[in-house]
């Protein structure tokens, strides 16, 4: 009787106790103690007046609770810079192979677990039962509002009951809890929504604003600055075609000083990180584009380019030392040729190292910027006035921060064989800009380290390429363009997971951007299969202008569809007319099922009839019952697809794609 009543309340509890209704730390305290009674089901005494609680503390605030509630769905605590834990290995009892967890906190423990034994049963893994107890109390202990559930979890593992009957239990306690958790976190994290925007990257250099009107239904305009120039209507056009964020890539100030090329330079070779191109408007006229886009339903993300600056920067002639250099004996000295150039100031000569990162067993860098040191702690401060003064200034949504992982203290230290402040950059960046906006959401472009970011605040991060898995490689750009089906399978199931968490960062899916090949040289026939099974990603997803056009203007010299070395502006009425019918289709169904799913999960399918296909179950979760799928080829020849359970036959040609309803 006891047993089912504490079950009672404690169903009760997991779908209340983190339900709450004002952002206070005095209101989170106290539901957390009023539901905490219905654990053991038995009041406990009133706590003492004179008591310590987190609700007297003022730094005690709704992003503290939103960091500890994330470091329980996902990261687990970190100490500075080293994890606290690491994911649970699941080690199948018969086979031995070990399968790890999607993340070390209770979202990628109970994924991982409930995959596993819905796929082998449960008692191929119940040898780990205590293990499981051991994980979570260890993961649970440093967060003090999770007593309870530690509580519950021992009174659970000491209990008499057979060990699949405690297994069951585990994952319904666990099952209500996590739910409770991540509605929380929906509720008070405010920049949520850039782990689901589709998000339009467009090249104002290159964008030709009067072409693409004069392409479609507008009128042309006299020729303005592009900030100036952009309309609302501009806009619409884009968030007709699905999108709902703009990213302006190439927007601050280029340099002078060593530019390459005859384009205007590389946008990444940036002369003042605090503004924008003159060339393309004032910052009222930037005001003025990203209040238009607010008003057409568009957030606005901007460049952060964390890791270098131009040659000739405001930064550099405001303090050398914000920069990896040495001084030479003299002023007659001439720098190292190993990635350096001279630089003065106050008279005296500094050599300063180019931008760059870590290659094989050197540095390889970019002739035309300059590497900032973050082991300077005021180099760290001035950057982040940098930051939030976007915010300020602007009121832009979220930053796009170029290569984000080198600027990591590991990765930093390494490098560039620095010693590091204890602290790292982007945990205290990020925690000031959400005080100043906490919508502000921050996307990292990154290719190693993405547990490390995700653990220090990022929203997002690129899905291109993730080896650290012992399942291979999953990020979505590589499986896709490489054909290899296990691989493909291996990447939706990590997109699913990571569409479906709340605590940590999702991922941003793409088949193209500025720094890729046009899709349709990588992709090639397959290119419908991959662009509709990017499109229908729940997490988030990115496109370049021009690729909608299939526009490309590559040299031999750079693969970018849109160069940064020579003088480019999209031609609208060009392109590749199959390229550009298979974005119209491809963008229209999308946009409709999407339209029909509203917000939705993915199951992954995996092809057990020896096709070369991949797929997807998308289950709607504001209209139960609504299911679809999606399969498509992606491989170079055509396969059978055969999935009994679905009542789905079908043969598909190369970059052919099916989409069913499900019963």
């Amino acid at each position: 009787m006891m047993r089912n009543l504490f079950h009672k309340f404690l169903t009760f509890l997991l779908t209340v106790v983190f339900f709450l209704s004002s952002a206070s730390a005095s209101t989170l305290e106290t539901q957390r103690h009023d539901a905490s009674i219905l654990f053991d089901s038995v009041l406990p005494s009133p706590p003492a007046e004179s008591a310590p609680s987190k609700a007297d503390d003022p730094k005690y605030s709704t992003q503290n609770y939103l960091a500890e509630a994330k470091e329980i769905l996902s990261s687990g605590q970190w100490e500075y810079s080293i994890p606290q834990m690491r994911q649970f290995m699941f080690r199948h009892a018969e086979q031995g192979w070990l399968y790890q967890a999607q993340s070390v906190g209770l979202e990628g423990f109970l994924w991982t677990k409930k995959e596993l034994e819905s796929k082998y049963g449960a008692d191929k893994f119940i040898h780990h039962l205590n293990d499981y107890f051991v994980y979570l109390d260890a993961l649970l202990r440093p967060v003090s509002w999770t007593q309870e559930l530690r509580d519950y979890l021992s009174k659970l593992k000491n209990s008499d009951i057979s060990v699949y009957e405690k297994n069951a239990k585990l994952n319904a306690a666990l099952e209500h809890y996590v739910s409770g958790l991540r509605k929380n976190v929906q509720t008070y994290d405010m920049a949520q929504w850039a782990k689901k925007a589709r998000i339009y990257e467009l090249f104002p250099r290159a964008y030709n604003l009067n072409g693409r009107r004069n392409s479609g239904d507008f009128k042309t305009s006299d020729k303005k600055p592009f900030f100036r120039d952009f309309q609302i209507s501009d806009f619409d056009a884009i968030k007709r075609m699905g999108f709902d964020a703009v990213w302006p890539m190439g927007i601050l100030p280029i340099g002078v000083r060593g530019q390459t090329g005859t384009g205007g330079g590389s946008p990444y070779s940036i002369i003042d990180h605090s503004t924008v191109n003159p060339e393309l408007g004032a910052e009222e006229d930037f005001r003025n584009f990203v209040k238009k886009a607010h008003q057409a339903g568009l957030k606005v993300i901007v460049d952060f380019v964390v890791n270098h600056t131009s040659l000739d920067s405001k930064l550099l002639n405001e303090d050398p030392n914000y920069f990896i250099n040495y001084l030479p004996a003299n002023n007659y000295q001439a720098c190292s040729t190993n990635g350096y150039f001279e630089h003065f100031s106050n008279g005296r000569k500094y050599c300063i190292h180019h931008g760059g990162f870590e290659y094989g067993s050197g540095i390889s860098t970019w002739i035309d910027t300059a590497q900032i040191d973050y082991s300077n702690p005021a180099l760290r401060k001035r950057m982040g006035e940098i930051v939030k003064g976007w915010v300020a200034k602007f009121d832009v949504d979220g930053f796009r921060v170029d290569m984000a992982y080198l600027a990591l203290n590991n990765a930093f230290a390494r490098t560039w064989k620095k010693t590091m402040p204890p602290e790292e950059f982007y945990a205290r960046l990020i925690s000031q800009v959400k005080a100043v906006k906490p919508s502000a959401a921050f996307i990292a472009e990154a290719y190693a380290f993405q547990e490390d970011l995700s653990a220090y605040g990022f929203d997002a991060i690129y899905s291109k390429y993730e080896h650290a898995r012992p399942e291979g490689q999953t990020g979505w750009y590589e499986a896709a363009a490489g054909a290899n089906g296990f691989e493909q399978a291996s990447a939706v199931n990590r997109a699913a997971y990571l569409a479906w968490q709340r605590g940590g960062a999702g991922s941003v899916s793409f088949i193209g951007n500025h720094d890729e090949p046009a899709p349709e040289k990588i992709y090639g026939r397959r290119l419908p299969a991959a662009l509709m099974l990017t499109m229908l990603m729940p997490g988030a997803v990115m496109v370049y202008s021009g690729a909608e056009i299939g526009y490309d203007a590559a040299i031999p010299t750079e693969h970018k569809p849109l160069p940064f070395s020579v003088p480019v502006q999209i031609d609208w009425n060009s392109g590749n007319s199959w390229v550009k019918q298979t974005y119209q289709n491809v963008f229209s169904i999308a946009n409709n099922l999407r339209r029909e799913l509203v917000e939705y999960d993915i199951e992954p399918i995996w092809p057990r009839d020896g096709g070369s296909w991949v797929g997807y179950v998308m289950k709607s979760k504001t209209r139960p019952g609504v299911k679809k799928t999606v399969i498509a080829n992606m491989t170079w020849q055509a396969t059978g697809v055969h999935i009994p359970e679905f009542g789905i036959s079908a043969h598909l040609q190369s970059g052919e794609y099916l989409i069913t309803n499900l019963p």
